[in-house]
């Protein structure tokens, strides 16, 4: 149920079409918050709406439809960006986490028990109502995403202990039979399964037991193979009815604490994921909690290793010597007996491309990349919108929005920088709390929730590829909204 402030007045019809849809609710939950050649077979929010091929020679289409179409939030209790509106556009799936699109414009959308929904706008009035919201899978447990492999055909999804399949049929509104694709996946910790499909190759996430743990216990001094990684599977050498047992995945990026997040960059062809960094971080015997770490924006590259559980990413660790440079990886004292130093860290582990602020949670990244022209403005193409959640675990809480970080041509991002007081971010703030008039602030979202806890706020963020509007989809309530330019 949408809750507002009673000085507030919601628009009447949104309120109808929430309690319409009571029916597609589920149980929501959250544990994270306590590439080879050939034919591209993976279609997912970043690599769809335009042919494959060189950005320079293939100009991305011009959008269709009116990207503030849907229910205004109101002016005084939400932000975004200068020149662009945020509406809601969706009745509510409780516990819906990332978004992805098919190439028709049908969005998908998986709530963390495991049910994957199917968005179709059949009278394209620019909103979700109850009846235009299917029940297409079901994966029992866990959910976190469903990436559309349309020349596959197929839609995967992960669960507690893998990742099914489902036939796929752009016609229908319902998925086939589920298969099985990989199996025996440990459980438990954080659990929550991202799954991409690129280039005939499956990837598939697992996030860390606990705070800072290794599958082989406390005390090992080599990655983690098992856990806190992201596997890739050659789906070529899948026997249907035969699926892959986890073990026999190639370890493709280790040292990774939860990289709940992770997409392909669609011109530049480079994989890159977002990390939820280490809880209660210590350096030196001091509590450097608060702004420590830096939560990741990593390149995902065969045979990269992002330190977890021994390394951590500094913010701003502030020294005798003065601050240590931003990026920096030192050893973590919170693994259990960790055999490494920092020494061993800045050989053994690689730097992030860039981080966002320390416990802000980044759960989705998306890039803009060749999607259509005329929502978004053009200064962003080429960088990646994250969605960040929120943690518990900082005083005051950050996160709550959605912000824009920018990438270079060869890839690279810029580093934030940190002076003895604060750190600052090259990333901008596109959509949050705070005002229209008065900025962002990191803070729940007043339309939505008074209180301070499990408010509804961002796990899914997508760029439309009919319309090139970037679309986000908060957890709890599980509501979608729409941003692009105010016409």
């Amino acid at each position: 149920m949408l809750r507002r402030r009673a000085a507030v007045v919601l628009v009447l019809p949104v309120l109808a079409v929430i309690a319409q849809i009571a029916a597609c609710s589920d149980d929501p939950g959250d544990a994270a918050t306590n590439v080879p050649s050939g034919t591209d077979s993976g279609v997912d929010q970043v690599a769809i709406g335009v042919d494959a091929g060189d950005a320079s020679t293939t100009p991305p289409p011009l959008g269709k439809g009116d990207p503030c179409r849907g229910q205004p939030l109101p002016v005084d209790e939400h932000f975004a960006a200068a020149g662009l509106c945020a509406r809601l556009v969706s009745a509510p799936i409780s516990g819906l986490r990332q978004i992805s699109f098919a190439p028709n414009g049908d969005m998908f959308g998986q709530s963390s028990g495991g049910r994957i929904f199917l968005f179709r706008d059949a009278d394209e009035d620019g909103f979700f109502t109850k009846s235009e919201i299917h029940e297409w899978a079901d994966t029992g447990s866990n959910g976190n995403n469903a990436h559309v492999d349309v020349v596959g055909g197929f839609v995967y999804a992960g669960f507690e202990s893998g990742v099914k399949r489902f036939a796929y049929d752009p016609n229908t509104l319902v998925g086939g039979p589920p298969q099985n694709v990989v199996v025996n996946q440990p459980a438990g910790g954080h659990s929550k399964r991202t799954v991409h499909v690129y280039d005939g190759f499956l990837y598939v996430h697992s996030g860390s037991a606990a705070n800072a743990t290794h599958h082989g216990g406390d005390g090992q001094s080599d990655y983690d193979t098992t856990r806190s990684l992201i596997k890739r599977f050659d789906l070529s050498k899948l026997t249907p009815g035969t699926p892959f047992d986890w073990d026999e995945g190639e370890p493709f990026t280790v040292g990774l604490r939860n990289a709940n997040g992770f997409t392909r960059n669609e011109i530049t062809k480079k994989h890159y994921g977002v990390v939820n960094g280490l809880d209660q971080q210590q350096y030196a015997g001091v509590d450097v909690h608060n702004d420590n770490p830096g939560e990741q924006i990593v390149e995902l590259a065969a045979g990269k290793k992002y330190g977890y559980p021994f390394c951590f990413t500094a913010q701003r660790i502030v020294t005798d010597a003065g601050v240590v440079a931003p990026g920096t990886q030192l050893v973590n004292v919170s693994y259990g007996n960790n055999p490494h130093d920092d020494v061993w860290c800045a050989a053994n582990s690689s730097p992030p491309v860039s981080f966002v602020q320390a416990h802000s949670a980044p759960l989705d990244i998306t890039f803009f990349d060749k999607q259509p022209t005329g929502a978004l403005p053009e200064k962003w193409r080429g960088g990646a919108f994250i969605a960040l959640h929120g943690s518990w675990n900082r005083s005051p809480p950050t996160g709550y929005k959605v912000v824009w970080q920018p990438f270079n041509a060869d890839g690279t991002s810029p580093m934030p920088t940190s002076t003895n007081e604060t750190t600052t971010f090259p990333y901008e703030v596109v959509f949050g709390g705070g005002t229209v008039a008065g900025g962002a602030e990191d803070k729940p979202w007043a339309w939505s929730s008074e209180s301070a806890g499990e408010a509804p706020r961002p796990a899914g963020v997508a760029v439309g590829p009919i319309d090139g509007a970037l679309y986000v989809a908060s957890d709890v309530d599980g509501l979608v909204y729409r941003i692009g330019t105010a016409k």
